[in-house]
């Protein structure tokens, strides 16, 4: 359970990538930074707060939060560019 708080400081720097990766359109890269943070998500405990001191509880709520936080604003990015591409496979039909 001690790794937790480092876990959670990877998980947020890793979304912090992810969304600088989608500010800058790079969704190569921002696809890669999310299989590398489902990869450390998916190692972290089920219950995330057993054991830790209550200190820790609350480093870690921030933690995640951040992390949330990041997503909110990658979405949007991620919604136009589904958008965008949308767009260009109807004018890219055969038969359009």
């Amino acid at each position: 359970m001690s790794s937790l708080l480092p876990d959670l400081e990877k998980l947020l720097a890793i979304s912090e990538a992810m969304l600088s990766a989608a500010g800058v359109a790079d969704w190569e890269a921002l696809a890669s930074h999310e299989a590398e943070r489902r990869a450390v998500a998916d190692q972290l405990p089920g219950l995330l707060n057993s054991g830790l001191s209550a200190t820790a509880q609350e480093r870690a709520r921030i933690l995640i939060e951040a992390c949330l936080r990041c997503d909110a604003r990658i979405h949007p990015l991620v919604l136009a560019r589904q958008n965008e591409l949308r767009v260009v496979l109807r004018e890219t039909r055969p038969g359009a």
